[in-house]
């Protein structure tokens, strides 16, 4: 095959794949196609969400005695948002768990300087100061005890590698946390210290919560919060289910267009993994958390001073049992966010008897700008994730999807400057790691803001970099010169990448609904 002809057949294939790539592109609607609820509400919405970044939003606002709900978007399978639309919850379930937690304390089940090592009695915790953290300490991060430590069967290529790289469910890895902690040596723990947000910590409270109950946390939590706040809609799986969202709830996504993996419930359901709720329930749990003559309420809205909480010097940031406090411009504000790998959601409500809720089913929605801007309070503190910084994905994906592959391309066509045709084994190295690498672009870029165009071209450069292997295979030695030992480091490393790449890759479609 004459080199023209091989430039034409490549040509052509890429084409192919452009035609594929974009006929099979998962682009979903623009937000602003379906909108139902208060004209008013939705228009507030839509001004806060930065371009690309939303499929599906879901608010509720309750001012001067009335409610005024609005939906934008899709769930993600073409079904508009409609009220009663689930949503994940994220860490919206750690309030969840904290009432439970007054609502025992109340009924004299437990205290809040119940420690783990009196209600798990029967376990032996490795470090005496794991067995001596307290409830209360678990329900205001400050126990000392990491964000979410992995379980001792999790390491580097279980858990780290594919959370970190490829958004992969980084639960899956984590162990049970009741076994976690009593294996834990030199864990840090102790009451008090510095405020340091914890999965961890509130996994273990729930769980710790169930076991004084005389049950599981699902059990406890349901009969004495959800029941008698009338929360009907509030999913909370048992630890064993998969991770199947309900049926007809709103699908995760990191940005328009752009699937993201479903988190296991797991072990971590009291810190948020694997719950889901709506507006319209989550705003019973915002009506109850107004109550102030409730005993309940006032113990979880107490103010507790917390070092290292966020907003301290600009909000005068306290802690409740897992609300935030923070005093915005005169006004007393009770709220808590939450966020999985393509949800987020924030609640709050104010001294003056406002609240929000705000439930979005892709991560790079403003959800706590929206949540302040619909209460009129100023949203500064959450003005982040604009500018250049909203296009970092696209950046990621532009590079790994067609610079890579072209450079690629380019190697393998015309060889190297210095030394001529590439090795054999460099070729294949090298066409196998920019394929890697533009399949690991589906995971990392924010497909709703890089034109499918992009993709086709990065798939067609791959495709290309194939056939210019193929028809120049017969001129290439099969090593570099010599077969010295040093010529198969880089098509070793770039093997050992595009094996890494393509089995995390493949993790996290995995895990995608």
């Amino acid at each position: 095959m004459t080199e023209r002809k091989a430039a034409a057949l490549a040509a052509a294939l890429g084409a192919a794949v452009a035609v594929g790539a974009y006929l099979v592109f998962p682009v979903t609607p623009p937000v602003d196609r379906h909108v139902s609820g208060d004209e008013e509400i939705a228009g507030q919405v839509l001004e806060e969400l930065p371009y690309g970044s939303a499929v599906g939003v879901s608010v509720l606002l309750e001012e001067e005695g009335r409610t005024r709900t609005a939906q934008l978007g899709t769930r993600g399978d073409g079904e508009p948002v409609a009220e009663g639309t689930r949503f994940e919850t994220g860490s919206l379930q750690k309030v969840v768990t904290a009432r439970l937690l007054a609502d025992m304390v109340e009924g004299g089940e437990v205290e809040l300087d119940t420690t783990l090592g009196e209600i798990w009695s029967e376990v032996d915790f490795a470090d005496p100061a794991v067995a001596d953290t307290t409830l209360e300490s678990l329900a205001t991060h400050t126990s000392g005890l990491p964000g979410l430590p992995l379980g001792a069967d999790a390491g580097l290529v279980q858990g780290i590698l594919p959370y970190q790289f490829f958004r992969a469910d980084p639960y899956r890895a984590a162990g049970d946390p009741v076994e976690v902690a009593a294996s834990m040596e030199d864990s840090g723990a102790a009451p008090g210290s510095p405020h340091t947000y914890s999965n961890f910590g509130f996994a273990l409270l729930g769980h710790s919560l169930g076991h004084a109950a005389g049950g599981d946390y699902r059990t406890a939590v349901t009969e004495r919060v959800l029941e008698p706040l009338g929360m009907d809609a509030t999913v909370v799986p048992d630890p064993g289910d998969g991770p199947e969202p309900p049926q007809g709830a709103a699908l995760p996504f990191r940005a328009a267009s752009s699937p993201a993996v479903q988190w296991k419930p797991g072990q971590y359901i009291p810190s948020g993994s694997g719950t889901w709720s709506t507006p319209e329930d989550l705003s019973r749990l915002l009506e109850a958390a107004q109550d102030t003559e409730s005993p309940v309420t006032r113990m979880t809205h107490e103010p507790r001073e917390a070092e290292g909480i966020s907003g301290a010097e600009e909000y005068d940031a306290r802690s409740g049992l897992a609300w935030v406090l923070w005093n915005v411009g005169g006004t007393e504000l009770s709220w808590h966010n939450g966020g999985t790998s393509g949800t987020v959601t924030f609640m709050g409500h104010t001294d003056d008897g406002r609240s929000v809720v705000v439930m979005a089913d892709s991560s790079k929605v403003p959800a706590e700008r929206i949540g302040l801007t619909l209460l009129g309070l100023d949203s500064s503190a959450f003005s982040g994730g604009g500018g250049i910084l909203a296009y970092w994905g696209a950046g990621v994906a532009v590079f790994l999807a067609v610079l890579v592959p072209g450079i690629t391309l380019l190697r393998v066509a015309r060889g190297s400057l210095q030394r001529g045709p590439l090795p054999r084994a460099n070729t294949v190295a090298e066409v196998a790691a920019s394929a890697a690498a533009w399949v690991w672009a589906f995971v990392l870029g924010d497909w709703g803001t890089v034109p499918p165009v992009v993709w086709a071209v990065g798939g067609g450069l791959v495709v290309a970099s194939v056939v210019a292997a193929v028809h120049r295979w017969n001129t290439t030695r099969a090593t570099g010169a010599r077969t010295r030992w040093h010529s198969w480091i880089m098509p070793a490393l770039n093997i050992v990448f595009a094996v890494l790449v393509l089995w995390g890759t493949a993790t996290a479609i995995s895990q995608m609904p």
